[in-house]
């Protein structure tokens, strides 16, 4: 008893450290134990379930500002503890500074830790709803601290974690057994799992590798008519009219939308197109695409010209369409067929890049975009069959080209200096 009169103001602070240790530890584990069933019901819940809503929004703030009032808690919490503790042994209790200790350090594992998470987890849309509107507070007041707590993170993770990945929301081996788990017909299986397994690769393609090469796409400039289609049939599923006086891409309609409309000026009729760099991950792509009236988007370049588009077709399209197979005369032919060992067959509408990527050739700086468009650069006309072309450490042989813009050709990679000495004794073109 005289232990509690001498200490009192301090074990009522560690009385105060304790629970709001474990308003916090309960707070994380109920708010992020929803589910994503919780989360869209609360979109439309009331003042309380919002609030949650806003607070996982940025989930990294979240984490961030709990971990960093329970750091400063516990650690008072221990500073407290050890000051009685020293308190204790210095006045010749050893034994009860010890004991207090170890009783103080069981208290905050149970009470602060295990406890409150144990209860969150069994309820944790009540409780997330309760604790919403203190924990929002308390990220507030952190709010002006945030940033330069998590560059501080980023700082140590790139210093001391230079390599660190961050761990997949979901594996393919996941989504395999899954299927395997839940389907029992074998055929029906494989082709969920193709499907799903190109939805999981989405987050790998760019953008690039879903467009349609500006190369053979058809741009009308304002005013556009009825009659102007007529005698420029358009060779796409879309009106696609370029800004004045260039031929960057601004406006596109899909042609299903043309009945009804005025014989004239159809450009009124045209959304505007969001962009997407090439560079951007299908994801992405297809985000931007569902947000888009016309879901239709323009791929730019490095210096923001025009370099194709990409459409919700084009991404459904490389989610199920067979990757063997994925080549259509709608989509740009984006395979490549081996012929030998160091020979393949490909479309000239495919991407230098994606040539690159899927043949891993260092290929020079091109202003073009595309085979074809290389091609014409090197020759400085529209190719031919027959016409040869030796560009970086390939070999590019028109074999085909049934209209203009439109080639067939075969690229052999050729070993190292046998390419150096060939271009430097022909220039490049032959």
């Amino acid at each position: 008893m005289s232990l509690i009169v001498q200490f009192g103001p301090l074990l009522a602070a560690m009385l105060v450290l304790l629970v709001g240790s474990a308003f916090f530890s309960c707070s994380e584990a109920a708010l992020f134990y929803l589910t994503r069933d919780d989360r869209e019901r609360f979109v439309h819940g009331n003042r309380a379930q919002k609030r949650v809503v806003h607070l996982l929004s940025t989930p990294e703030r979240l984490l961030t500002s709990i971990l960093f009032w329970n750091l400063v808690i516990n650690v008072g919490y221990f500073s407290i503890a050890s000051r009685i503790g020293l308190a204790l042994d210095s006045d010749g209790h050893s034994s009860a500074a010890a004991a207090f200790t170890m009783g103080a350090l069981l208290t905050i594992i149970l009470l602060s830790e295990m406890l409150p998470k144990n209860l969150a987890v069994l309820w944790p849309r009540w409780l997330s709803t309760v604790l919403s509107l203190p924990l929002s507070a308390s990220v507030g007041v952190l709010r002006p601290v945030l940033p330069t707590l998590q560059a501080i993170n980023r700082i140590s993770l790139r210093t001391l974690l230079p390599g660190f990945e961050r761990e997949a929301y979901l594996e393919l081996r996941d989504i395999e057994r899954a299927i395997s788990l839940s389907t029992p017909d074998k055929t029906i299986a494989h082709h969920e799992e193709l499907v799903l397994h190109q939805i999981v690769s989405l987050s790998e393609m760019e953008a690039e590798e879903l467009m349609r090469p500006r190369l053979g796409l058809t741009f009308y400039h304002a005013p556009v008519s009825m009659e102007d289609l007529r005698n420029s049939p358009p060779n796409c599923d879309y009106l696609l009219v370029a800004e004045p006086d260039t031929e960057e891409l601004d406006r596109a309609m899909p042609l299903s939308q043309l009945s009804g409309v005025a014989n004239t000026n159809l450009e009124a009729e045209c959304e505007r197109v969001p962009y997407v760099p090439w560079c951007t991950n299908g994801a992405a792509t297809l985000d931007v695409l569902q947000n888009s009236r016309g879901g239709l988007a323009v791929v730019i370049n490095e210096l923001g010209e025009t370099v194709g588009i990409v459409t919700l077709d084009d991404v459904m399209h490389a989610l199920f369409a067979n990757p063997t197979i994925r080549v259509t005369s709608r989509t740009a032919a984006q395979s490549i067929e081996p012929l030998s060992e160091s020979t393949y067959r490909l479309d000239g509408a495919i991407t230098l890049r994606r040539l690159a990527k899927q043949l891993k050739l260092q290929l020079p700086i091109a202003k073009s975009v595309t085979v074809a468009g290389m091609l014409q650069e090197n020759l400085q006309r529209l190719p031919q069959p027959g016409d040869e072309v030796l560009w970086g450490n390939c070999r590019f042989l028109v074999t085909d080209s049934p209209r203009p813009g439109v080639l067939t050709a075969t690229v052999e990679k050729l070993p190292e200096q046998q390419g150096a000495d060939d271009v430097a004794q022909n220039g490049g073109g032959i």
